[in-house]
């Protein structure tokens, strides 16, 4: 049975432990070994968000610590995403950030069609306030560094931005356009085998019975014309 806890209408004013979804070791006695991991999985989640509000310092230090402990660091995964969210609301930038950030990249250049959870607004505020504070393992925090800085980084996602919707758009227009050719091919074979089973029928051909010379010439001829039609369209 979980204990229940004062709620706080902001949670990340108050020490994480305070959350009502926290559970400490000791309040987890009793618990098979999955439950405990999947709360010991939320605790870290609940600290992560606590961290990137009340100290960055201390969420760069655990998503390096991650980081490390995740061998396939350049392969996108929802957790991977969910920390990037939370550095870009947050203004907190780190060279585990970054790498986090060319992951994204990578992914919307894979599957252009994907939303990234990660895809926030960066909170320039946030961001200037840490640099001021010099986190220890963020970016220089001397007025130069932090306008280079903020200018590569604005650069880098206007165009990751740019990119994505870009191929977002051509993915939808492609199927837009798959959509439609496909009902023209569909009408024109449906078009073609009543004109067939119409001339069959005049020239008096029986159901199970093969088709004349000349109509297999016709067909033939129809088919071409068919597949003119069907070019122009696809075009």
């Amino acid at each position: 049975m979980q204990l229940s806890r004062t709620t706080n209408n902001n949670n990340n004013n108050m020490a994480y432990y305070k959350h009502e979804n926290y559970f400490s070791e000791k309040e987890m006695t009793g618990w098979s070994e999955e439950r405990k991991a999947g709360q010991r999985e939320l605790n870290w989640d609940l600290r992560l968000e606590h961290y990137a509000v009340r100290n960055p310092g201390m969420f760069v230090k655990m998503t390096d610590e991650w980081a490390a402990g995740f061998k396939c660091v350049g392969v996108p995964t929802m957790k991977m995403l969910y920390i990037l969210k939370l550095a870009r609301q947050n203004g907190i930038v780190s060279k585990t950030v970054l790498r986090f950030c060319s992951a994204e990249e990578h992914l919307l250049e894979q599957r252009p069609n994907f939303s990234s959870p990660a895809s926030v607004t960066f909170n320039d505020a946030a961001y200037s306030a840490n640099c001021r504070a010099a986190v220890p393992g963020m970016m220089p925090a001397s007025s130069t560094a932090r306008a280079a800085a903020k200018l590569k980084r604005e650069k880098k996602a206007s165009a990751v931005l740019a990119r994505a919707a870009g191929k977002t758009a051509a993915a939808e227009k492609r199927a837009a356009e798959e959509t439609a050719f496909a009902l023209v091919v569909a009408l024109e074979r449906t078009a073609l085998e009543k004109k067939i089973a119409s001339t069959r029928k005049a020239m008096g051909v029986r159901k199970n019975e093969e088709n004349p010379a000349s109509l297999c010439q016709l067909i033939g001829e129809w088919e071409s014309e068919m597949m003119l039609r069907m070019y122009a369209a696809r075009k």
